[in-house]
């Protein structure tokens, strides 16, 4: 790591028409026909899952995933500010080791985040 301050996040990314590149990178299929307050609501249902412990955050991430992540858990490793778009950043910096965000929006689609360093 360098001098700058640095966050470890996983993530679960659900792609939608309005995304920048609307495919998923874990099923190649285009998302292009789902709603983006549709992608919303099944984030929802899985942060939902998450917080009452029906499922791990890493299973979640690795079972629905849109981001190439998803065969890492959603894990994508150190970053640091400007690396990534800026409301995931935000969100990122914000949340203490350990903690799970709300939905953040962003151009790559609607994520939940999960600080593990």
């Amino acid at each position: 790591m360098s001098g700058k301050q640095q966050v470890k996040c996983t993530h679960l990314l659900i792609k939608h028409g309005g995304s920048r590149n609307p495919v998923s990178r874990r099923t190649g299929q285009s998302t292009s026909a789902v709603k983006k307050e549709d992608a919303i609501a099944e984030l929802r249902d899985w942060l939902g899952r998450i917080q009452r412990g029906e499922i791990a955050f890493e299973e979640a991430a690795h079972l629905r995933s849109d981001c190439g992540s998803f065969r890492e858990n959603g894990d994508l490793g150190w970053f640091g500010p400007g690396d990534m778009q800026k409301p995931f950043e935000d969100a990122s910096f914000a949340l203490k080791v350990g903690e799970v965000s709300g939905i953040v929006d962003t151009d790559s689609g609607v994520h939940i985040i999960k600080r593990t360093g």
